[in-house]
Parts: C-alpha cells; sequence; structure tokens
C-alpha cells in the first residue's frame, strides 16, 4: 500500500518540467556597505571575513551570473568580478573588500589581465 502512494511522487519527479531559467543580472537587490553586503529586505549579509568559496557561490545566485576570477596586483589577494555588477576581494581565501560604481570600501585590489 505504501508503495502505491510513493509512485506518484516519484513518477512526477522524473517528468520533470522546463529547465529553470537563468537569470540575466541581478536576481536579488544588494546593497554595498562599510561591512560587506546587505541582502536588501532579507535580513541577510554577507560580511567581510567570509569565506571566498560561500560569498562567491552566494553572490552569483544573487547576481545571477557567475564571476569572472582574477589575480591581484598582490600576490595573496584575488578579485571577482561579476559583468555589469560589483567587484569583490579577497586575501589568503576570505572577502575583505568591494568595489562598484565608483564607491568602494575594504581592501582593495588591481587585478590583473589574464591572456
Amino acid at each position: 500500500m505504501r508503495i502505491a502512494y510513493t509512485f506518484p511522487l516519484l513518477l512526477g519527479a522524473c517528468i520533470g518540467g522546463a529547465p529553470v531559467p537563468v537569470a540575466d543580472g541581478p536576481v536579488f537587490p544588494v546593497a554595498f556597505d562599510a561591512r560587506g553586503v546587505d541582502v536588501v529586505g532579507s535580513g541577510q549579509r554577507i560580511d567581510f571575513g567570509r569565506a571566498q568559496a560561500g560569498v562567491i557561490e552566494t553572490m552569483t545566485r544573487l547576481q545571477g551570473d557567475a564571476p569572472t576570477i582574477l589575480p591581484c596586483d598582490q600576490s595573496n589577494r584575488a578579485v571577482a568580478r561579476w559583468r555589469d555588477g560589483p567587484l569583490l576581494v579577497f586575501r589568503n581565501g576570505s572577502f575583505v573588500g568591494w568595489s562598484n560604481e565608483g564607491a568602494s570600501t575594504g581592501e582593495a585590489c588591481a587585478p590583473l589581465a589574464v591572456n
């Protein structure tokens, strides 16, 4: 009897639907401040000191696309740059700064061109 109830659920999961569309641009509004990034209206934040992998994963979901990761002019730093969006700076794998639309806070980085 238990199988009879489970089968429709499994069948529905297997049939699936259309692929989930990938956004082309920011999905959720964010505000950059002295502590890092505020996800507007959600009560959620991405503060300085967070691990690079988690910050990039979260910002990718918020921005709707993946960043380009570039080395900086200082060997212990890297930058994640989103198309038409923010630039986040990481030092030794920790989120330490941002710049966006002419404003910035935290540590800076001069991204090196990758050939």
